[in-house]
């Protein structure tokens, strides 16, 4: 944690895009697919948790499996169909994001980041921001124009990460 809360720290494909407007259109199918894309990872990991012997549901396990492996073959699709990003520094928060950038960029800026959470689901964040800062290469920018829902499940995905995290090293 930091004094802007839960951090996720990773090496991430993130692309960055100058953006002058935020057209509400555009926005509003931004924070759909946003939330899309952190329900859906959040059901993924919470199928990986899961012992469905231990909980006796083998048939809910099963179903699940399939959908997981058909989330798989979709996003092997989608990545090759789609460019590769290249994977950057991040530190990812509830409201503010810093990341390494391969070109210079203006504070006071405002644009978009492509940010890509995890390998297995080919689905990016799609995220509005205002460049407050810059630090060599390191670029600080506040999350911006993020729907109520966006900003929740954002916060439980940072959460289960800290605390899987958290996890890892008291084992």
């Amino acid at each position: 944690m930091s004094e802007t809360g839960i951090t996720l720290h990773a090496h991430l494909p993130l692309a960055w895009a100058a953006a002058t407007t935020f057209p509400q259109p555009l926005l509003a199918e931004w924070m759909h697919g946003n939330l899309v894309c952190l329900q859906a990872l959040a059901a993924l990991e919470s199928h990986e948790e899961k012992d469905p012997s231990a909980t006796g549901e083998h048939a809910a396990g099963r179903v699940e499996a399939k959908v997981d492996l058909l989330l798989q073959l979709v996003g092997e699709l989608m990545r090759k169909q789609q460019p590769s990003l290249p994977g950057v520094e991040v530190m990812l928060a509830a409201h503010e994001v810093i990341w390494d950038a391969a070109a210079p960029i203006a504070a006071g800026s405002e644009g978009v980041l492509t940010l890509f959470l995890s390998p297995r689901l080919h689905w990016p964040l799609t995220l509005p921001v205002h460049v407050t800062g810059v630090q060599g290469t390191k670029i600080h920018a506040k999350l911006i124009h993020l729907s109520e829902d966006v900003q929740e499940w954002l916060e439980r995905t940072l959460f289960r990460y800290h605390r899987r995290a958290l996890q890892a090293r008291t084992r």
